[in-house]
């Protein structure tokens, strides 16, 4: 999967990322909460098979810092 279509992935699941670009800063999202940090762990789990905690997802500043935490299949 590319990085592109891991963005498109999260924003099908995520609702406040629907917008969203690599450099958008989360907390500049009006939709951002703990809900949406919700649907990241879940997301991450269900589409890329990977645990996840709302600690990683809240450190992130941005969605690229997000995309960072999907693992490589380097």
């Amino acid at each position: 999967m590319t990085r592109s279509e891991q963005l498109t992935a999260l924003r099908a699941d995520v609702d406040a990322l629907a917008r969203a670009e690599e450099a958008t800063v989360l907390a500049a999202l009006p939709q951002w909460d703990s809900l949406a940090i919700l649907l990241v762990v879940s997301h991450f789990e269900h589409v890329h098979d990977r645990e996840i905690t709302g600690a990683q997802v809240r450190a992130c500043r941005t969605v690229a810092e997000l995309l960072n935490l999907i693992p490589s299949l380097s």
